[in-house]
Order: structure tokens, then C-alpha cells, then sequence
């Protein structure tokens, strides 16, 4: 995906955890596009998850959080 108005957030081993990755962000506000390499659903490639350019910053500021360890 060379779109500039996307930058590459993160990678995932496989798609199924790629999509469902991308709905929650979609769930938030924020614009997602999932890109793999994989040739079926639930083959072991990686994907590439990608944010709209101007949300970046939140999309990071948003992974952050959600894999925050609360402390005990």
C-alpha cells in the first residue's frame, strides 16, 4: 500500500487477528485498511495494519493504552 494519505501502524502474524484489529480501531474513529499477504483466511502471513496519515498519532496514542499492563 504506497497511498500517502495511509502510514503502516503495525503487523500481525495473520490476517483473522489483522481484521478483527481494524474493526476495533474502525469501532473507535479511527480509519483502518488491513493489507496481507495471504493467499486464504487463516493462513499464517503477515498483515499490515494501516491508518488514515492524520490519525497516526492517535491510532499509536489508542494501541498504547488498549496494551497497557495496569499495575497490580
Amino acid at each position: 500500500m504506497q497511498d500517502p494519505a495511509w502510514r503502516l501502524l503495525t503487523t500481525l502474524p495473520d490476517l483473522p487477528s489483522a481484521q478483527s484489529l481494524a474493526e476495533v480501531l474502525s469501532a473507535s474513529g479511527l480509519s483502518a485498511r488491513v493489507s496481507s499477504d495471504a493467499g486464504v483466511l487463516g493462513q499464517a502471513a503477515p498483515s499490515r495494519i494501516y491508518v488514515a496519515a492524520d490519525q497516526l498519532e492517535s491510532a499509536r496514542a489508542f494501541l498504547a493504552a488498549a496494551t497497557a499492563e495496569e499495575p497490580p
